[in-house]
């Protein structure tokens, strides 16, 4: 009797849409070497490091190393990246989103995102989760999509909430933050859920 080995999704080459993804004011689109300036001017804002893993205080050669890994990270199906930027004017970087931490072999990613200062307030970063998370269904095949937010970043969840994403967990000490470890809030959202 033959042994039937199990097919085993490996890490897939992710290829971005041609055309930015938009939803009214709100445009994701691939990252660009001419954002350099505009993603070092972005993440000056100290909020952003305090909510990420963005470097603080964050420079030219930080953003130069971002940029040339998103093709390495998009080769190896490893991330996703796109720069969230205002659909009337695309040079305009608002924010960063992208879907990572990928099992393909569960049809799994996470969706990680900051916004600047000038971006807060309208509603550019749920239209982005919204766009990402559905791209990532429809054109990666995920099922699910996690999102994880700290306990004491209630914007973040509530972009969650608004984008339809289930309150799962809170998971104690689960990361090292600015101050000390931090609680994070742990959503998900599957493919077959009804989206906000």
């Amino acid at each position: 009797m033959r042994s039937v080995r199990r097919r085993q999704s490996l890490p897939r080459r992710i290829v971005l849409p041609g055309e930015p993804l938009v939803d009214g004011p709100t445009a994701l689109r691939a990252w660009r070497d001419s954002d350099l300036d505009s993603l070092v001017a972005a993440c000056q804002d100290p909020e952003i490091s305090r909510w990420t893993r963005v470097p603080y205080p964050y420079g030219p050669s930080d953003a130069r190393a971002y940029l040339l890994q998103r093709h390495d990270a998009l080769h190896a199906g490893a991330s996703a990246p796109f720069a969230v930027v205002d659909a009337a004017d695309r040079d305009r970087l608002l924010g960063s989103i992208s879907l990572m931490r990928f099992s393909w072999k569960n049809a799994r990613a996470e969706v990680g995102y900051w916004l600047g200062a000038e971006g807060r307030g309208q509603g550019h970063m749920t239209r982005a989760v919204r766009l990402i998370t559905d791209w990532g269904f429809v054109h990666l095949g995920l099922h699910r999509i996690d999102l994880v937010a700290a306990t004491e970043n209630p914007a973040s969840q509530h972009v969650a909430e608004r984008c339809g994403f289930t309150r799962e967990a809170v998971l104690r000490s689960y990361m090292v933050g600015k101050t000390g470890r931090d609680d994070m809030v742990a959503f998900g959202l599957l493919a077959t859920d009804v989206r906000g």
